[in-house]
């Protein structure tokens, strides 16, 4: 054999080869692509169990917190009743809730900043 026969057939075999290998990298393909939905599929239900759990557990503090303070607001209110009529306990109350909301939140919600255009026309 010489060896221009030996190499014309050596193309012609991985020829015959090529369509199963193409089968073989597209079934590869396709089982990595299913695990990997598969794992983003946990991945997604485990999130959102955990949200939905902090959820419920957020909610059930806000509401006790909201109870304690009502309490306390009515534990300060019975209190001062004490030494002074209703009216005033409840105004006292009120004028002190008022000051306290504002005074949060001044400290707790930044200002907006001044854009460009604001800075101009009021100049």
């Amino acid at each position: 054999m010489k060896p221009n026969e030996s190499n014309s057939t050596l193309p012609e075999r991985h020829e015959a080869e090529l369509p199963e290998l193409a089968v073989r990298i597209m079934s590869d393909f396709a089982r990595i692509v299913a695990a990997e939905a598969r794992l983003l599929e946990s991945n997604i239900v485990e999130a959102a169990n955990s949200l939905v759990t902090r959820v419920y557990i957020a909610g059930i503090l806000i509401v006790l917190a909201a109870g304690s303070v009502v309490a306390l607001l009515a534990s300060v209110i019975f209190l001062l009743h004490h030494w002074m009529p209703w009216w005033q306990v409840l105004g006292l109350v009120g004028v002190v809730a008022m000051i306290l909301a504002e005074v949060l939140r001044r400290s707790l919600i930044p200002a907006p900043r001044a854009s460009s255009i604001s800075v101009v026309r009021s100049s």
